[in-house]
């Protein structure tokens, strides 16, 4: 679980490489996907299973 670090309101808004690899945002975006997939389609939902599943795709690639 990240934790949220308090910032003066003066403080500039970034994050260094450190921080980034630390909260591996595509993986999680994956990850989620891949569950609210698996969801969709035990509702019967394929459509949107399979919409949510080339998220997951997506996210697994990086852009170039």
């Amino acid at each position: 679980m990240a934790t949220a670090h308090p910032q003066s309101a003066s403080a500039p808004e970034f994050r260094s490489d450190i921080e980034a690899a630390a909260f591996p945002t595509r993986e999680y975006i994956g990850a989620m996907a891949l569950e609210m997939a698996r969801l969709a389609r035990d509702e019967g939902d394929a459509r949107l299973a399979g919409m949510l599943e080339q998220v997951a795709g997506v996210a697994g690639h990086p852009p170039a």
